[in-house]
């Protein structure tokens, strides 16, 4: 087409005709084609940028095709949001004359709302725009609706009353003024009415609520209300916003649509308005609930109790009522919300048949959340119920109350209504549950959790040992999906009493059952998921296991037997861990036992990686209570063999072909490995297998630490530990030699040499300081993420406070010269910006322990080389490094209480690098840093004031320094900026003053970063 190619004219102006616009607008929405679609929009969006776009949206709105029609309106709102303030007085009047005729127009021409609703929009924007040139636009609206002509605006009776006006009105009529009315408030919520350029738009509005109000009540009572209530109901929802909005400014707004919700409730009952008003009405209640008076709630209140709620209920309890119904109860649950208290405590009738219908919510018919969608809202509000309790609980004496017996008693009815709903239907019956309804399903439950949780608080054990009847129960008439909800709602309350042990008294009778002895059956005709939520409830009750240990035994005798189920070892061996970490001193003389069991397990390939990693944990936590070191020394040995063995045989699956099968074929860690070669996968199970006895052979949190035994116990010369250490360094160096280029070898590695930092006492894990040293510092630039490593030596470093050894300095300047010569190799500090970021971490560590170490370190020229990497660093732009730089530099210019000698040496080093810091400070507060990094930047200029007195002559140098990088700064204020730092003395408001700074030196465009 001709005009296509005019594309290429300079400045992109073009010539428009009337005809080709309407083509590129019926092409537009006739084009499949995006690239099709992406030229006509982009012609289009150019056409309405033209001057020629007012005149031809004219002509727009004239053509019989309504999407031309529409897209006519839609260039007039453009025009008027962009270009209103090009019009004259006398043109803004003569639009107006023309979309009201076109407004009124388009209700006789078209065959859909699409063109009107547009239409509408328009002289909403143009009421925005030019509400001083068409005042009392409501009245006027009508007047030119119901008489079909134009009336000037100015010239309107202001005497009649506007119901007089609305006598004759038909259903386009009241539509018409009902569309544009909520059009202008949807636009007014989301500007600023105190921005200048919308002086006068406030009062213009408010001019109007007398009218709208009166329109509103007429259009509710209307003969065509089934025709405009949904519009009429919208319209009073965009003014109650406002109002709500502007509810301190002006309390008349609010009282003049008050009266109007008595009118709204009594259309709940017809089938055609209940949609909208029940929409409205639970707007109100959850949003804006101060515009109900008492009067209001009690309406409400006997609609809920009439015949017509009886029938809305019944509906909804048997899922035979879809969207009304669902909505019927999302409104009854709001209320409730509202009036929980007052339905609580009141002795009215009507409080008992509200709260009995509420639980009844629970029983619905369907499955929660997928079927039934009103399960959850209803769970939510039982929770807050319960909780209300719960807080008046703490004000009085509840249970001496005359409501609390009966409060109670719906609280427990409503959990026996909810537990029932979460038994999971059969397998037949979730076969074709996509994951969404797996997950909705699965939260649900949990919301009946939070729900158990919150009740506990009340009535304590009573909840336990109604829940374990319950298993017993289901479990006396084999009703395995009832057992697994009633076992899955008594593990979600072990987090309220897990340390009480009277509790177990109500506890004892289930686990003292035969659900051990059937769970280990054959019988294939328990679920899956029964055995597994069975686990879970062992799982979560090891205290009491640790308090019963005669139960030990033949819990820990179906968790292993369950091993050998694969679909069954991933819960088996997750609790296994959980039981055995927990009950660690009453089992450790069975460690032979376990380490049999294990070996047999292996032997037979019947465990998955994933689950022998947690099984040798757990045997790690055993062997780690046995009192005699030499035994568990030797058991820790028997562990690490298992180990050596899969790194063993992982070094030989490497020889092989590359399509070697994997030892655990067919198993859960298989499935999960997508391309990854078998040998790999064998030495990770081996490195996480060795993390796992690691973390077993960590002293339990709870146990007392005799600090002034500490040294003593550390410097013993224990051969059988050498040997360990020896043997866990051996296999980590191992899989690094054959697997080192992978990254997941480096943080496992990490991971494990980690076990022993936090330890107080010997153990196997608990490595001698030359040994991590000596790993450590063999790493070099081979290796993937040396970041890991660096940051490994930051944790060492940390844990050195318990050890008395002289040797420590030299462990202190071996690891540092170590960290300069990485970050020496580096091309440039981004390079790896975790490397730059964990070197420096290290430097502020070592700062802390050994300040000496960095100031007199040899070479010195190594100390020189990280001072000034630290300096390039905060002038990079890799967020972590540079924010870590800051923290060394606040840290290093901090230094104090470190004797005569450091603090000299910091000193003449300051005499050097302050004035390199300082320019790179001023780079970065000069516009270089972000600003997410000025907080941290201002750190070390707080302290660097405080410390140095030559801090005000190194900040104005490098101020004025060549590389500043902004021009927006005079010389003026880039000293009054240094007096005002100056004189703060490093206080906070140092923060707001270089905030300010930063932002004059970025210029006004980043204002909105204040």
């Amino acid at each position: 087409m001709p005009y296509k190619k005019r594309l290429t004219m300079e400045g992109n102006t073009l010539s428009w005709s009337l005809d080709q616009v309407e083509f590129l607008i019926l092409s537009l929405y006739g084009s499949r084609s995006p690239e099709k679609i992406a030229t006509d929009q982009a012609l289009l969006a150019n056409f309405q940028s033209s001057p020629q776009a007012w005149i031809l949206a004219h002509e727009l709105l004239r053509r019989p095709d309504e999407k031309v029609r529409f897209f006519g309106a839609l260039t007039i709102i453009i025009k008027l949001n962009r270009e209103s303030t090009s019009l004259s007085e006398e043109n803004a009047k003569e639009l107006l004359v023309h979309l009201i005729t076109w407004y009124l127009e388009s209700f006789e021409l078209s065959n859909n709302a699409l063109v009107p609703r547009k239409l509408s929009s328009a002289l909403a924007t143009y009421f925005i725009h030019f509400h001083n040139l068409w005042p009392n636009y409501v009245r006027h609206l009508v007047a030119c609706s119901v008489s079909h002509h134009f009336h000037n605006p100015f010239n309107l009776d202001r005497s009649d009353e506007i119901s007089n006006l609305l006598v004759n009105a038909e259903k386009d009529n009241l539509k018409a003024v009902l569309w544009v009315i909520t059009s202008v408030m949807e636009d007014v919520t989301k500007i600023d009415l105190n921005a200048i350029n919308n002086f006068g738009l406030y009062d213009a509005i408010v001019h109007q609520a007398s009218d709208v109000a009166n329109i509103l009540f007429e259009c509710l009572t209307h003969r065509h209300l089934s025709a405009i209530g949904d519009d009429t109901i919208r319209c009073l929802q965009a003014w109650l916003l406002f109002a709500q909005k502007i509810s301190s400014r002006d309390g008349q707004i609010i009282a003049m649509f008050r009266h109007l919700v008595p009118t709204i409730m009594s259309l709940l009952p017809l089938d055609s308005q209940f949609e909208s008003s029940a929409e409205l009405l639970i707007e109100i209640l959850c949003g804006y609930p101060s515009l109900l008076t008492n009067d209001h709630l009690d309406l409400l209140t006997d609609l809920f109790v009439s015949p017509w709620s009886d029938q809305q209920y019944t509906r909804l309890v048997q899922g035979n009522g879809g969207f009304d119904s669902a909505q019927f109860g999302q409104l009854i649950l709001a209320f409730g919300e509202e009036r929980c208290q007052w339905l609580m405590q009141g002795n009215d009738p009507r409080c008992q048949a509200i709260l009995s219908k509420l639980c009844g919510l629970l029983s619905a018919n369907g499955l929660p959340a997928i079927e039934n969608k009103i399960f959850v809202p209803a769970i939510e509000f039982w929770s807050n119920f319960t909780e209300a309790i719960s807080d008046l609980a703490y004000s009085s004496n509840v249970a001496a109350t005359p409501w609390a017996e009966q409060a109670m008693k719906l609280v427990l009815e409503a959990i026996s209504n909810a537990w029932r709903k979460i038994i999971y239907p059969s397998a037949e019956g979730i076969s074709d549950w996509d994951y969404s309804d797996r997950a909705s399903f699965s939260d649900a439950r949990k919301d009946v959790i939070d729900l158990l949780q919150s009740t506990y608080s009340l009535c304590g054990s009573q909840l336990i040992a109604t829940f374990a009847e319950l298993v017993l129960m289901a479990l006396n008439d084999s009703a395995w999906l009832r057992l697994e909800a009633a076992a899955f709602c008594l593990a979600g309350l072990a987090d309220c009493g897990r340390e009480d042990g009277k509790l177990d008294e109500s506890l004892h009778p289930v686990f003292a059952s035969s659900l051990f002895e059937r769970l280990n059956s054959t019988n294939s005709d328990i679920p899956h998921r029964t055995k597994q939520t069975c686990l879970y409830l062992v799982e979560q009750y090891t205290e009491y296991f640790e308090r019963n240990v005669l139960l030990l035994a033949p819990a820990l005798r179906l968790l292993f037997n369950l091993l050998g189920d694969r679909s069954m070892a991933p819960n088996a061996s997750k609790s296994i861990l959980r039981l055995c970490s927990s009950c660690r001193h009453h089992l450790h003389p069975e460690t032979d036992s376990f380490l049999t069991e294990y070996q047999n397990l292996a032997a037979c390939g019947q465990l998955d990686c994933t689950s022998s990693e947690k099984v040798i944990g757990a045997i790690a936590c055993v062997a780690q209570a046995i009192p005699e070191r030499n035994q568990r020394s030797h058991t820790c040995s028997r562990l690490l063999k298992f180990v050596e063995d899969d790194v063993l045989r992982a070094k030989e699956l490497a020889k092989r072909l590359a399509e070697t099968k994997l030892p655990c074929s067919g198993q859960r860690c298989f499935d999960d490995t997508v391309g990854e070669q078998p040998s790999l996968h064998i030495v990770l199970k081996a490195l996480r297998c060795l993390l796992g006895v690691g973390k077993g052979f960590q002293s339990p949190t709870e146990i007392a630490i005799d600090l002034e035994d500490i040294s003593s116990q550390l410097s013993e010369n224990d051969s059988l530990l050498a040997l360990l250490h020896r043997q866990i360094i051996g296999i980590i160096v191992d899989a690094e030699c054959h697997f080192g280029d992978n990254a997941e070898v480096t943080e496992l590695s990490c991971a494990i040499l980690r076990c022993g930092f936090a330890e107080s006492e010997p153990g196997p894990f608990v490595l001698d300081m030359d040994v991590v040293t000596e790993y450590l510092t063999r790493h070099n630039g081979e290796v993937p993420r040396l970041g890991l490593f660096v940051t490994t030596a930051c944790s060492f470093v940390s844990s050195l406070h318990a050890r008395g050894s002289p040797s420590k300095d030299n462990v202190y300047a071996a690891l540092f010269l170590w960290v300069v010569k990485l970050l020496q190799a580096l091309p440039e500090p981004e390079h790896d910006p975790e490397l730059s970021q964990n070197g420096i971490d290290f430097a502020s560590r070592l700062l802390v322990k050994s300040p000496v170490t960095l100031l007199a370190l040899q070479p010195p020229e190594a100390a020189e080389f990280f001072f000034l990497f630290t300096i390039q660093v905060l002038d990079g732009n890799e967020p972590l490094p540079k924010g870590a730089a800051a923290d060394f530099w606040s840290n290093f210019i901090a230094l104090k209480h470190h004797g005569t000698e450091v603090q000299d040496a910091a000193k003449r080093a300051m005499e050097t690098l302050g004035p390199l810091l300082a320019q790179s400070i001023a780079r970065n507060v000069g516009g270089h840093a972000s600003r997410s990094e000025l907080d941290r930047l201002s750190e070390p200029i707080k302290k660097l004031i405080n410390r140095y007195p030559m801090a005000r002559q190194w900040l104005e140098a490098g101020l004025s320094h060549n590389s500043f990088p902004s021009d927006n700064i005079t010389p003026e204020q880039k000293g009054l900026f240094v007096k005002k730092l100056v004189s703060l003395r490093g206080s906070r408001a140092t923060n707001q003053v270089v905030r300010e700074f930063w932002l004059s030196a970025r210029g006004s465009s980043f204002a909105y970063a204040s």
